[in-house]
């Protein structure tokens, strides 16, 4: 077998967490569909940020479902300066429309 993926195989969607510094917080720029798969990577540039003041840009984010909202609303709990960017695109904006958690994450728009 060849390590490379043959045609029609299955291939998750990317997900990727740009770091940067601003204004004396970490940012992470999200891209791609954060989901049950990609959730880890996340997690993991967030136990990075512990203790520092924290903005997450979502504008790139393509698709969240309910293990990301819960990535984010853990967030919010775990940071008390987080803040939230956008715009945001349709399907996140729809899955915070439907689960009325738009207005309580701590959105700057």
């Amino acid at each position: 077998m060849s390590a490379e993926s043959e045609a029609g195989s299955f291939r998750p969607p990317r997900f990727d967490v740009a770091v940067e510094e601003a204004d004396g917080a970490v940012v992470l720029r999200l891209s791609g569909e954060l989901d049950l798969v990609s959730e880890p990577i996340l997690q993991a540039a967030l136990t990075r940020a512990k203790g520092r003041r924290l903005r997450i840009e979502m504008a790139d984010l393509a698709f969240m479902d309910s293990t990301g909202l819960r990535a984010l609303l853990g967030a919010a709990r775990d940071f008390p300066e987080l803040t939230l960017a956008g715009p945001l695109q349709a399907p996140v904006r729809r899955l915070l429309d439907l689960t009325q958690t738009h207005g309580i994450l701590p959105f700057d728009e």
